[in-house]
């Protein structure tokens, strides 16, 4: 069964908040990052400098996971704009609201999710 418009709207919804508080994040993190870069000059010994490299090493990695899921979000929006969302892109049966739910951005059903899985898996030995 295809997804109603109040399941949608529902997705939608959530989709769209957590998109708010990504961006949030990493304007956040991005800009404590840069702030941290910013004292490098007047950081007074190495083992200063040192800590201070690594929170904006943590900051940054933190962000670019916070950047991907932005990217995949923002995805997941457009295929629902296109009509191809929730619709597994290996199989192309319908992916359960419940599913969904608890992952918007799934771009398979779990049968095809566990399989590409399997198979990453496999190559990496």
């Amino acid at each position: 069964m295809a997804l109603s418009e109040q399941q949608i709207a529902e997705l939608l919804e959530g989709m769209r908040r957590r998109l708010g508080l990504l961006e949030e994040e990493i304007s956040r993190k991005l800009g404590d990052s840069a702030e941290e870069l910013a004292t490098f000059d007047r950081v007074g010994d190495a083992g200063d400098l040192a800590q201070a490299v690594a929170s904006s090493e943590i900051d940054l990695s933190e962000a670019s996971r916070d950047i991907e899921e932005w990217r995949n979000l923002r995805a997941a929006i457009r295929r629902v704009d296109e009509g191809n969302y929730g619709i597994c892109v290996d199989c192309g049966v319908e992916i359960p609201f419940q599913r969904l739910k608890v992952q918007p951005v799934a771009l398979r059903c779990i049968d095809c999710q566990e399989r590409t899985e399997r198979a990453a898996e496999a190559l990496r030995g």
